[in-house]
């Protein structure tokens, strides 16, 4: 067995890779082209694939992991995150 038959990754945080792409960005822009092509607009569903899957890398590039819960954390009500916690205005939690 030749070295060059395996692919090492540089790291061990190294996402998964579909082709050249990492993964999540090409699943992306793959359902935009197959939702162009179900409904017969195949430009737009590149144009929104490219459009997409630019803009999903460049928040991913500039947020790092965990970007989408930072935002769902901020913009969404808190009583859809906190509903299990106290409430943090509650200073005792267990008698006097």
């Amino acid at each position: 067995m030749e070295e060059e038959d395996y692919w090492i990754p540089r790291n061990l945080d190294a996402p998964p890779l579909m082709f050249m792409w990492e993964a999540d960005s090409a699943i992306l822009v793959l359902f935009w082209l197959i939702v162009g092509g179900v409904l017969n607009m195949f430009l737009l569903g590149v144009v929104l694939a490219i459009s997409f899957g630019r803009g999903y890398a460049y928040l991913k590039e500039e947020g790092g992991r965990g970007l989408l819960m930072k935002i769902l954390f901020w913009y969404t009500p808190s009583e859809l995150w906190l509903s299990k916690r106290i409430p943090s205005h509650i200073r005792e939690y267990i008698g006097g």
